[in-house]
């Protein structure tokens, strides 16, 4: 069962993140693996359901294969929300944990982190993005947490700059904006919604074209 829930897992987020959740009916998930649509059912009792099972499983990658009672019910997920968002603080709090002292917390390390944070979560944050009138406060608390996580890496990076470690911009709030959305595009959307996906780019490789261009563009 591990390998058909990963196959329902890749088929029914790339759905959802590029035809959409509404538009999306079970029929389709199970066409682009194989299965009837009844056969599916037998693992999930509707389509909601398995929108939470994508969530949770970004937030906690071993759910995914664990066992269950089939099929998967509603009430598997009913603190999910407040999971979510925690996740959210806890990932705000231990990225944060160095703005007060960057001594020894190098220009690299802090890059190396974002990447980090985006391209873990990206497939739940394209979930969110993609479906935003189908998941109502989590919506809402996803772009608080992107406008922190925004604030915390232009926060890094003037205090690189007053250091001296990150070179002198003009408008340091559009090089962080560049430098999050560098990450996103390699982190999640290559992967998963650009116009010409490439899945077969390893989140490694990926990290590296980000860090050595970014490195070279930024670091003093």
């Amino acid at each position: 069962m591990e390998n058909r829930m990963n196959l329902i897992f890749d088929a029914a987020s790339q759905l959802f993140i590029n035809k959409g959740y509404a538009r999306t009916q079970m029929k389709d998930i199970a066409k682009e693996i194989g299965l009837s649509t009844g056969m599916l059912y037998v693992y999930f009792t509707g389509k909601r359901e398995l929108l939470s099972f994508l969530l949770k499983g970004t937030i906690e990658p071993a759910f995914v294969t664990q066992e269950f009672e089939l099929p998967i019910r509603s009430e598997l997920f009913d603190s999910l929300d407040h999971e979510i968002m925690e996740a959210f603080e806890q990932n705000t709090k231990a990225f944060s944990a160095h703005l007060d002292d960057i001594t020894n917390y190098p220009l690299e390390q802090m890059l190396s982190d974002a990447f980090d944070v985006i391209s873990k979560y990206g497939i739940g944050c394209l979930l969110i993005e993609k479906n935003p009138d189908d998941l109502g406060k989590l919506t809402g608390y996803y772009k608080e947490y992107r406008q922190k996580f925004y604030h915390q890496v232009l926060s890094y990076i003037t205090q690189y700059m007053q250091d001296g470690t990150f070179r002198q911009v003009e408008l340091p709030q559009y090089v962080t904006r560049l430098i999050i959305e560098t990450f996103s595009w390699w982190g999640m959307h290559i992967t998963n919604d650009a116009f010409e996906t490439q899945k077969n780019i390893p989140v490694a490789t990926a990290k590296s074209i980000c860090m050595d261009n970014l490195l070279h563009a930024y670091k003093q």
